[in-house]
């Protein structure tokens, strides 16, 4: 492409002009010394001859001058056009440089990148073949675990077997349930206090449910014993009525029961999170300081409460209760109480002369009693 601009075009032209007409000056001014030397030849005189040759010298002198001229002028032509070569070259030169540069500096980098993403990807796969042969490992030692629990007749085997699985994120869940099996089905009171607390350990709102399934699975237990052994003469259990299996597995609930009533306890002091529904229905509850918990719309269908303290317990709302009951329970010490719950209590639970009440086994008088029922009565709505 021509990229020369009119004016360097023009430039040159004349150039081109100026150089075409001093060679031909300077032809001319050869010509013109050459003819003065042949004139000085054919001189008559030596005078004529002496002006002849000095007038050719002359000319010869200019002839000389104006080739030097053309000469330098040459020279500079050139430099001028290496100058704007060089002008014109320069940028991509500096381009190339650069570029240069750029790669120098990036070379290196590359193969640095390059060499992490190996090493990055080979640890990964290291990584993952570690974690898949750990996982295959746990799960040989989970399938293990289930075999000992299943075949042995002994707790503690059970106990040594599981606590691994305990925190495993994967085997956390089926581990406790089998857990609350091993301590469901047990009638020995070492083996579940040594695995009680760690699988209840921390008790919170998202570990009641196991607690209160747990309950539930050891009142049941109960309450076919306890109304086998109980003498209503004697208004006690009569452990002599049952065989020693039972009697065994009597008293380990009886045992272990006050202490999961208090762990429950212990969360129902904790404000309830919101938009939670609060269902302690078939539960055994036993021996157990409830002091100002919040009982507000509980699910108690079937729950039974035996010495229970429940001073300045909320009640309030209480619609379903089918089946409660609350014996040797002070439940007329209650902060509040739904209006059907106070009618129900009033007429299957009322005070009665002569028994305990609560875990301390105190004793209550009609005169408290009575009292409590008016105050109860005064608040309701």
């Amino acid at each position: 492409m021509n990229t020369a601009t009119p004016t360097t075009a023009g430039n040159a032209e004349s150039l081109a002009h100026a150089d075409d007409s001093v060679s031909e000056q300077l032809r001319q001014v050869r010509a013109a010394a050459l003819a003065l030397l042949v004139k000085a030849e054919k001189a008559g005189s030596a005078a004529d001859m002496a002006d002849a040759v000095e007038k050719a010298a002359a000319a010869l002198k200019m002839a000389t001058e104006i080739s030097n001229a053309l000469a330098d002028r040459a020279k500079v032509t050139e430099e001028i056009a290496n100058l704007k070569r060089t002008n014109e070259l320069a940028p991509k030169r500096e381009r190339s440089n650069r570029l240069r540069d750029y790669v120098a500096v990036l070379t290196p980098l590359v193969a640095i990148v390059t060499l992490a993403a190996t090493i990055i990807s080979q640890t990964w796969q290291f990584v993952r073949s570690e974690r898949s042969k750990r996982e295959d490992a746990l799960n040989a030692q989970w399938q293990d675990a289930v075999k000992t629990i299943s075949a042995s007749g002994a707790f503690s085997p059970a106990i040594i077997q599981l606590q691994p699985f305990l925190q495993s994120p994967k085997y956390a869940k089926q581990a406790k349930v089998a857990a609350i099996s091993l301590l469901a089905n047990s009638s020995d009171a070492a083996f579940f206090t040594s695995l009680f607390g760690t699988i209840f350990t921390p008790i919170n709102w998202s570990s009641l449910d196991d607690l209160v399934q747990l309950d539930r699975a050891l009142g049941a237990r109960d309450l076919p014993l306890a109304t086998k052994s109980y003498d209503a003469e004697k208004n006690i259990n009569d452990r002599t009525r049952l065989t020693k299996e039972e009697a065994a597995s009597f008293n380990y609930v009886e045992e272990v029961i006050p202490t999961i009533t208090s762990r429950i306890g212990s969360v129902l002091k904790t404000p309830r999170p919101l938009g939670t529904q609060l269902d302690l229905s078939a539960t055994f509850l036993k021996s157990a300081d409830w002091t100002g918990i919040d009982l507000n719309a509980a699910n108690l269908e079937g729950a039974y409460f035996l010495y229970m303290d429940l001073r300045d317990v909320e009640l309030a709302n209480v619609t379903r209760f089918s089946g409660l009951a609350m014996s040797s329970t002070g439940w007329w010490e209650a902060k509040s109480i739904s209006k059907p719950l106070l009618e129900f209590l009033t007429a299957n639970f009322p005070f009665k002369e002569g028994n305990v009440y609560g875990p301390r086994y105190q004793q209550s008088d009609q005169a408290a009693y009575d009292a409590a029922i008016v105050r109860l009565t005064s608040q309701l709505k």
